[in-house]
């Protein structure tokens, strides 16, 4: 999967994972005490200090190797606002490709978003990590954390399948893709050629709020997101007219596996059906719940949404060739990538600047138009939408409706369960 994803790269779609956090400091902001200490805390990682090297023995493979030209300074940037946006200063350093000749990560350290706080930008190569790892990574740069032992980054070399059980197992998911792929509905807003620079928006809900939610109606924090989400894109959808009774929307949802030890990517995936043609937010969210449900009993092992599991099982020249028309065919196989990423729920600090949001980022695959991440973080849902078309982009439009979607689910709690 990790060579998967270095072939999957390409200039327009960059394969790097990003996260935005935002501090509150209690003290005036050091921008370059800041970018000091990051860059001080970065050069004890170990998998911060690798790049690739691509081989041909066997075909195809890559390994991570020491860097000797690494100087962590080239890897961590500070920036100060004056005047401009934040959260395109964000999509600006997120649309960049990391350079694959140096190790594939970069920090950029923001300061005068206002209300005396700074952020700090992360973005690491999907190939080094999948996104439970990438916040390992990360609590390595924060107080009191640097002891942390994270895994990361061993692109393993690959071979030929050789036991039976996983040439069948291989041949089960590879089935599934097949069955699973079809076309998308012509002129779907889901689906973009554009070249256009993709931009990042960014919302946050109360979790308290969330929880009420799912208290009343059931399942996890993570299916009241996933509804939420799903309601705030049918409203999109409805706009252009492809949101009918009854219609879903592919979203695969990426899942880490459980048990799954080692290090790079150790994910499989979910594709749901997404219930955007069903007007009812109480029946949504229920359709919702049920289909995660349906998946998780199942396992992540199967379905369609397992490629990740079928990238493990060939050979590394083979990605060469097929990952990069895998990557252009995805809208054959999902929609729009909807992932969800744990955060521990202890008080983090930076520079003993206290760490308030954070906001994964997902890569979007070429040809998508929609990409979303989320995270709970201590009292706020964090949900960021990675996106090319300009009305999605109107960085007013997703906190309106996932705070409309919300609002409607609340109405619908029965008063005895009110309070």
């Amino acid at each position: 999967m990790d060579v998967a994803f270095l072939c999957m790269e390409d200039a327009a779609n960059p394969m790097h994972l990003g996260a935005v956090a935002t501090f509150v400091p209690r003290t005036p902001v050091h921008p370059a005490r800041i970018v000091g200490l990051l860059c001080e805390r970065a050069r004890e990682v170990a998998a911060l200090r690798r790049r690739v090297r691509f081989s041909w023995v066997p075909p195809g493979g890559a390994a991570w190797v020491e860097d000797p030209a690494f100087a962590v300074e080239d890897h961590v940037v500070g920036h100060h606002l004056r005047g401009g946006d934040f959260a395109d200063v964000v999509s600006r350093v997120l649309a960049r490709p990391l350079d694959l000749d140096r190790p594939p990560w970069e920090v950029h350290v923001v300061t005068g978003i206002g209300g005396g706080r700074f952020a700090v930008v992360v973005k690491l190569h999907h190939a080094l990590c999948d996104g439970m790892k990438a916040v390992g990574l990360g609590l390595r740069l924060m107080d009191g954390m640097a002891a942390l032992d994270v895994p990361v980054g061993t692109t393993r070399r690959g071979g030929v399948v050789e036991s039976v059980k996983e040439v069948a197992r291989a041949a089960s998911i590879a089935s599934d893709v097949v069955r699973g792929a079809r076309p998308p509905a012509r002129r779907s807003p889901v689906v973009s050629l554009s070249a256009r620079r993709r931009q990042v928006v960014m919302a946050r809900l109360g979790v308290d709020e969330v929880h009420r939610v799912r208290r009343v109606y059931g399942g996890t924090v993570n299916d009241v997101a996933l509804a939420l989400v799903t309601g705030a894109l049918r409203r999109w959808l409805l706009a252009h007219g492809c949101a009918e009774e009854g219609s879903t929307l592919r979203a695969l949802v990426p899942v880490a596996r459980r048990g799954a030890g080692g290090q790079g990517n150790r994910i499989s995936g979910y594709l749901c059906a997404l219930p955007v043609g069903e007007g009812d937010p109480v029946a949504r969210l229920r359709l919702v719940r049920e289909e995660m449900a349906r998946h998780k009993a199942a396992g992540s092992g199967r379905g369609a949404g397992a490629l990740p599991l079928l990238a493990e099982r060939i050979p590394p020249v083979v990605h060469r060739i097929a990952a990069p028309l895998a990557g252009r065919c995805a809208p054959l196989l999902f929609d729009a990538l909807v992932t969800s990423v744990p955060l521990p729920a202890v008080a983090l600090r930076l520079d003993g600047a206290e760490l308030r949001e954070v906001y994964p980022v997902a890569p979007v695959a070429a040809g998508h138009a929609v990409g979303v991440a989320l995270s709970s973080y201590r009292s706020g849902l964090h949900v960021c939408l990675h996106t090319n078309q300009p009305w999605l982009a109107e960085r007013r439009w997703l906190p309106q409706a996932l705070r409309g979607e919300l609002a409607a689910l609340h109405r619908r709690i029965p008063a005895e369960s009110r309070g």
